[in-house]
């Protein structure tokens, strides 16, 4: 019997399987890292037609039944609520913590979009959000929704047509110059990645500039031109200086400033800053989000 923070589970291995390593395709199938993989086998909880096995680099024959005991992941803390930056009839928009999806995954986590529509329903609101733009869960920062039609369409119409002025905060590894800009073409990788792309892809192009530096890493502020899924990660990672905390495209999971190892438990982008035209007046309206603790290693 297997406690309260563990879970069996068994898989029948495919015959295309067959001469993969056995903790390869562990972690493939189940979803699970090759650490938690290694665990169970040097707990002695993993089968292969009921023997237990403890190498890693077992080799499959295809067929096999296995039956593995993992460790349960304790659940992840609770991510912070949004702040207001702006409302009015038209608008709001939020400043998202890092770790809150800006929509529904699915997974029954708390999402922006959701808050948003709560919040509204409390302040006696029966307007229903529609979300704008999207972040992922781990970026930090300003996130638009419409609450009309009418902003939505206009909003909807200015994003397609690049009108909307995007600013991000980053921090980052190494000593990028100065200034710099990155364009490529940019399409859909292996595993969640994006992948940059000679042809076949689209067209993405950011312009960055260093704000501030430290030994290894620096503040720069990025301005996307386009909109494509991961553009900056993939921009600055390309370029050889990789989000901090990004591990899905090589940045450095922890940081040692002033003689002290930090950790870092997301990748450090920040939208911080919208510029555009309001749907209903046409006044030019920008907003700013607060950067979030974690970048406070700048001053700027």
């Amino acid at each position: 019997m297997t406690g309260s923070r563990q879970q069996r589970r068994e898989t029948l291995v495919a015959a295309a399987a067959t001469g993969e390593r056995l903790d390869i395709y562990l972690a493939r199938v189940l979803g699970v890292s090759r650490r938690a993989v290694k665990q169970a086998l040097d707990g002695g909880r993993i089968f292969i037609d009921g023997r237990a096995v403890r190498r890693a680099g077992h080799l499959l024959q295809g067929g096999e039944t296995l039956a593995v005991t993992l460790d349960r992941p304790p659940p992840p803390p609770r991510p912070a609520e949004p702040s207001i930056i702006y409302r009015d009839a038209h608008l709001l928009a939020l400043n998202k913590p890092p770790g809150l999806p800006a929509h529904p995954t699915g997974a029954g986590r708390p999402d922006a979009l959701t808050w948003a529509t709560e919040f509204l329903r409390r302040s006696g609101n029966g307007i229903v959000p529609i979300l704008l733009h999207r972040l992922d869960a781990d970026t930090s920062g300003l996130l638009l929704f419409a609450l009309s039609g009418e902003a939505n369409c206009a909003l909807a119409a200015d994003f397609a047509a690049r009108r909307i002025e995007k600013t991000y905060r980053a921090l980052v590894a190494g000593d990028p110059p100065e200034f710099f800009t990155v364009e490529n073409f940019l399409r859909p990788g292996r595993r969640g990645r994006t992948a940059a792309a000679s042809a076949g892809g689209q067209r993405a192009e950011t312009d960055f500039r260093v704000m501030a530096r430290h030994p290894g890493c620096a503040l720069i502020e990025a301005r996307p031109k386009t909109g494509r899924t991961h553009q900056i990660r993939v921009h600055l990672a390309g370029q050889g200086f990789p989000l901090l905390g990004d591990s899905l495209y090589g940045g450095p999971t922890a940081i040692t400033l002033g003689g002290r190892a930090l950790p870092l438990s997301r990748h450090l982008l920040h939208a911080f800053r919208l510029t555009f035209a309001h749907p209903a007046s046409g006044e030019t309206i920008t907003l700013e989000a607060p950067l979030p603790d974690d970048f406070t290693i700048f001053t700027v």
